[in-house]
């Protein structure tokens, strides 16, 4: 049987780890004590770029209606990461489309 932990996604947050570290210590530098909000939405952002590479990027754009044609794997990354804090289905349409135009 398949371990959960050689899902696709559990590989992805794994190797999302060091850059959250980074992330983390970098914030903490800038700003003191990290809200509990503001660490999830970091880990939440390197995870989806980890992920990037599974997700189908035509059957997403299509679903949220967007023709930017195939886009490199960095943009999809920055991307889908743009789109974390989005909190309606348009808002995550709308972060995309501009990541992908911008």
């Amino acid at each position: 049987m398949d371990s959960a932990a050689d899902a696709p996604w559990e590989k992805c947050a794994r190797r999302a780890i060091p850059a959250v570290s980074e992330d983390l210590l970098r914030i903490s530098a800038e700003d003191g004590r990290i809200r509990l909000v503001r660490a999830q939405h970091a880990a939440a952002e390197r995870r989806a770029e980890q992920i990037a590479g599974h997700v189908d990027q035509a059957a997403v754009l299509a679903d949220l209606g967007l023709d930017t044609g195939v886009v490199g794997a960095e943009r999809w990354a920055d991307a889908l990461s743009s789109a974390v804090s989005a909190r309606s289905r348009e808002q995550v349409a709308g972060a995309v489309d501009l990541a992908l135009r911008g």
